[in-house]
């Protein structure tokens, strides 16, 4: 009896991966768009499909075609991506801006951002610098602790306590 022969595949590299990967990502992406309905949907999932393939690059028989091979992984990932996104419902505009009525601006609003601006004004010095600097000019903690020479815990510190004067400040006024 005869010991079976082992056939041994070349090995594919990062470069004819990469090369593989160019010559069919136009054709991917354009399935993975009929499969989703988004472009934006679809380039994520052939990106995603690209890492796992490379990360399973052992398991590409080499004498098989890249393509089909590429196109069963965005299938499989698409798939992994309906079931994530099954509770997911679309809403049309009406519905959005039913959705979006409580929280436009009403006529008490300017009251309340003149008493939100009363109570600032209260705040001691270091704790209204930290709110300036942190909400108004949008910068991080780390940015607006360089600004203010602090420490980001010190200055994270000093926003607790900015946010809760506020709070006592505004309750106070309702």
């Amino acid at each position: 009896m005869q010991a079976a022969t082992v056939i041994e595949f070349p090995v594919m590299d990062r470069a004819r991966f990469t090369d593989l990967i160019r010559g069919h990502h136009r054709g991917l992406v354009a399935y993975a768009t009929a499969l989703v309905k988004s472009e934006a949907a679809a380039r994520d999932l052939v990106q995603d499909s690209c890492v796992a393939a490379w990360q399973s690059l052992s398991k590409f028989d080499v004498s098989r075609d890249f393509g089909t091979w590429m196109r069963g992984i965005v299938r499989n990932k698409w798939r992994e991506y309906c079931r994530k996104h099954s509770r997911e419902v679309a809403l049309d505009e009406e519905t959005l801006s039913r959705l979006e009525e409580p929280y436009e601006r009403s006529p008490d609003d300017s009251a309340l951002f003149a008493r939100l601006a009363e109570c600032r004004g209260k705040l001691p010095e270091p704790m209204a610098d930290a709110i300036r600097v942190t909400y108004d000019e949008g910068r991080t903690s780390d940015e607006a602790a360089e600004v203010l020479s602090t420490t980001a815990t010190a200055l994270r510190k000093r926003l607790e306590r900015a946010r809760d004067a506020l709070r006592r400040c505004m309750s106070a006024h309702s």
